[in-house]
């Protein structure tokens, strides 16, 4: 199986030249699209250009969406890889990538080693809620559906492309391939500090990854996982309004005029939570059995 890695780049131009370079011997394609920087990241690009590698320009800026959507078209490999244009991401996964395609993965996400020296504490509090949240909507265990470093199968592209921005992207795509019942596997991989600046927005690209997961979780998850989940999600609110009242009280009176409303805000709490799991759970189990069903299908189809 050929493979082409998609390499976005905005402002990048102390890096795009590494990255280049390290991931040469790994791939069979490498995609450069210089999404409308004002640096020289598209001149040094252009310097590597030859039978492997090719460089195309947004005369404006789209995105990051914009760019890998941009290098996936303009690619020729049965399999795509995605990077950053930082030199976060270390080249000699690759292989391990490829492999665990080969052994039936659908997605394979290179997940990071977060640290204190290569990324802030806010980022990595950040990175820890969404794969929470990410885990918690999608029914199985995600540690890192944040990352940048991912391979798929190209044929693939059009069921896991999701409507984003920025970087939300990687976070709905991890989400909706779980809901889809896709199998993810997940590398553990090196995560160095970048070379350049970032151009991370915590607050503004924190609330487009909450609202991205939100949305995900309502479009994605089936009828019958609605009349479950969504009822729930009421009880649980109202719990919270309950026990918002009990600490009021408490603040300003020094007493509860309403004793009963700790115990029935727990109350509402545990059941909203368990029946939004329960919803959860039965959407994850009936969409991985139609993936079981349609690879069963799918190996019949070819036998005959």
């Amino acid at each position: 199986m050929t493979t082409s890695l998609i390499i976005p780049a905005f402002n990048e131009e102390e890096a795009i030249g590494l990255v280049i370079e390290e991931y040469y011997p790994f791939v069979d394609e490498i995609i450069v699209v210089d999404d409308g920087s004002k640096d020289k990241t598209y001149e040094i690009a252009s310097h590597y250009q030859d039978a492997k590698v090719h460089v195309f320009q947004h005369t404006q800026n789209q995105g990051k969406v914009g760019a890998l959507l941009t290098g996936v078209r303009k690619s020729t490999g049965e399999i795509i890889v995605f990077t950053d244009a930082d030199c976060t991401y270390p080249a000699r996964y690759i292989p391990v990538f490829l492999s665990e395609l080969n052994r039936g993965a659908d997605l394979v996400l290179g997940v990071r080693n977060i640290e204190a020296h290569n990324i802030p504490l806010f980022n990595r509090i950040g990175n820890a809620v969404f794969s929470t949240m990410a885990t918690y909507i999608s029914g199985k265990y995600i540690s890192d559906g944040q990352t940048g470093y991912r391979a798929f199968r190209k044929e693939m592209m059009d069921e896991l492309l999701v409507s984003a921005k920025s970087l939300e992207f990687e976070t709905k795509m991890t989400v909706r391939a779980a809901k889809l019942g896709y199998v993810i596997s997940e590398v553990p991989i090196e995560y160095r500090e970048r070379v350049g600046t970032s151009k991370l927005h915590p607050i503004r690209d924190g609330y487009r990854m909450f609202r991205a997961l939100l949305s995900i979780a309502w479009h994605e998850t089936s009828p019958l996982a609605k009349m479950i989940s969504v009822p729930g999600l009421f009880l649980l609110l109202a719990g919270i309004g309950f026990g918002l009242i009990s600490v009021q009280e408490r603040l300003l009176n020094y007493y509860l005029i309403h004793e009963y409303y700790p115990l029935i805000s727990v109350f509402l709490m545990l059941f909203g939570i368990q029946l939004t799991s329960i919803g959860l759970i039965i959407d994850y189990l009936s969409k991985k059995m139609d993936r079981i069903e349609e690879r069963i299908r799918q190996s019949f189809i070819k036998k005959e």
